[in-house]
């Protein structure tokens, strides 16, 4: 690659980090920032049967279970619990390590 295309390269990167900096700081529906790593490290206000997770601003959430909405842009809907993943569809497919209840979806 030639100089010009890594300075492209660079830039972009740099542009797309600014971008998800500033709207996880100014976009209410994405998160609200801790003011310290205390806050960030809260326990969530419910217990979690799927397990915890942390949102895009590095709070403690409880994670999703099996067939529950997760994802969306800077997993706004959630993120699954462990043994799960998010797929295409916007739920949370296989089984909960926590509970072992599975998805019935495939």
């Amino acid at each position: 690659m030639n100089a010009s295309v890594l300075i492209l390269i660079a830039v972009a990167i740099l542009t797309l980090s600014y971008n998800v900096h500033s709207m996880a700081i100014t976009e209410p529906w994405i998160c609200t920032p801790c003011s310290s790593q205390e806050e960030c490290d809260r326990n969530p206000p419910n217990l979690c049967v799927w397990g915890e997770a942390r949102d895009a601003c590095n709070r403690r959430i409880c994670a999703k279970g099996p067939d529950e909405r997760c994802g969306g842009t800077y997993n706004v809907l959630g993120i699954c619990g462990e043994g799960m993943m998010c797929k295409s569809d916007e739920r949370c497919h296989g089984c909960s390590i926590q509970t072992m209840e599975c998805s019935k979806r495939y």
